[in-house]
């Protein structure tokens, strides 16, 4: 039997990492939200505006971003479900790091995972998911962003 030369085996070593790199890559999926106040219907007037990443791996919905500028100190952000015709129902509440003024700060990625059902993969894939983040003066929300449809 031949023997593989340390070069040889190293390629193929390599070949294989790439392959099973890019297996994984594929069934991960990521979408930029923008997180504003014109997104609720009827729009708030705010001069706050965000921005989220969420990111489906699995069974695995991240979400991180930032905030900034709200027109009162910031009070909750939630990942809702959203039913056409139907106010949306809270799902998670996001944890959030807040800067010293408390009108905006961070949705940090590792403290927002959570594994989804089987019918609520179902729901992301339809596009029932949004972001709300809200204030003192807009309990309701302030911002929002729609994830749209993610998953397969």
């Amino acid at each position: 039997m031949k023997r593989l030369s340390i070069y040889t085996f190293t390629l193929l070593l390599g070949i294989f990492w790439m392959m099973s790199n890019t297996t994984n890559v594929k069934a991960q999926q990521t979408k930029k939200i923008i997180l504003a106040g014109y997104k609720h219907d009827p729009p708030v007037p705010t001069s706050g505006s965000g921005l989220a990443t969420v990111t489906l791996h699995g069974d695995t919905l991240t979400v991180k971003g930032k905030f900034e500028d709200l027109s009162a100190n910031y009070s909750g952000a939630y990942l809702m479900v959203s039913i056409r015709g139907q106010s949306g129902n809270q799902l998670h509440r996001l944890k959030a790091e807040l800067n010293e003024d408390k009108t905006g700060g961070k949705l940090l990625g590792k403290e927002n995972r959570f594994v989804l059902s089987k019918a609520q993969k179902a729901l992301l894939k339809k596009g029932g998911f949004y972001i709300n983040i809200s204030s003192f003066e807009n309990q309701k929300g302030e911002l929002r962003g729609n994830i749209g449809p993610l998953g397969k």
